[in-house]
């Protein structure tokens, strides 16, 4: 548990601040795309774009997410889309795109994280030994998970949470590892073994909460039946051209050879 310990405090002193503030070097036409020179950001990192209008007035006006690193020139790619985070349908919106010279947020509220775990036990003693980020209950997530009526967690689910929870990173603990992703994006971030075993998991995840209320139907509305396979694929669903994952699934005898072949990755048998 030391190893995953240091691990940590050093991978958070890769995010100074938590956060990394820079500033729009090129935009493309379209406003899909933009670029700056930075010291490198793994791909799947979030965050937004902010346009101040005056010294006191800002807004808001696209999501943002890490998208190719150029190590020889230093250039970080990032792409846009539209940001919903603080939506409102009774008001106005502004119709701004991202522009040369706006600021780029990545990283935001890395410093506040959610931890799925399949149990009590490793929940606490994982939350114990990090004390690095403000750890989000998972009776909370329980909790909203049942306003939204998903006992089977969705990625927009874990997007909509870690928004009105003001949380940056999930970390996701299966059988022998921990899994470290973007909130948002839920890009593969780390992967960290760990020494902590369990017979048998808690679903949808270690939470107090005695049970998640459901919808009629729907995606998200039928009670989750296996805890691993579920978030093994959620994760690949989303990380489908990671080299790290890849290696990490190919090198466990257990692991559902359908899963391997979801990956694209041009070397990948």
């Amino acid at each position: 548990m030391r190893t995953l310990l240091l691990f940590f405090i050093g991978f958070l002193t890769l995010l100074p601040a938590g956060e990394l503030h820079l500033t729009l070097e090129s935009v493309t036409g379209d406003h899909s795309l933009g670029s700056v020179r930075t010291a490198r950001v793994e791909p799947g990192v979030s965050g937004f774009v902010v346009h101040h209008f005056t010294p006191e007035h800002s807004a808001i006006v696209a999501n943002a997410v890490a998208k190719t690193y150029d190590d020889a020139e230093g250039v970080l790619t990032v792409a846009f889309s539209p940001y919903t985070g603080l939506r409102q349908n009774s008001l106005p919106k502004g119709d701004w795109q991202p522009q040369k010279g706006d600021e780029l947020i990545l990283a935001f509220a890395y410093s506040r994280a959610l931890l799925l775990a399949p149990t009590r036990e490793i929940y606490l003693s994982l939350t114990q030994q990090i004390r690095s980020v403000d750890w989000m209950h998972p009776d909370t997530f329980a909790t909203y998970l049942s306003y939204r009526g998903h006992p089977t967690p969705l990625k927009s689910d874990i997007k909509g949470f870690c928004t009105v929870a003001t949380t940056g990173l999930l970390f996701l603990y299966l059988d022998d590892a921990l899994f470290t992703l973007d909130c948002q994006s839920l890009a593969l971030l780390q992967i960290t073994r760990a020494d902590k075993t369990y017979a048998k998991a808690q679903l949808p995840f270690y939470s107090r909460v005695e049970e998640i209320d459901a919808n009629w139907f729907g995606e998200g509305s039928d009670e989750l039946e296996s805890y691993e396979p579920y978030y093994y694929e959620l994760m690949v669903e989303n990380n489908p051209r990671s080299r790290k994952l890849y290696d990490y699934l190919r090198s466990r005898p257990d692991t559902d050879k359908r899963l391997l072949k979801q990956f694209e990755l041009k070397e990948a048998p």
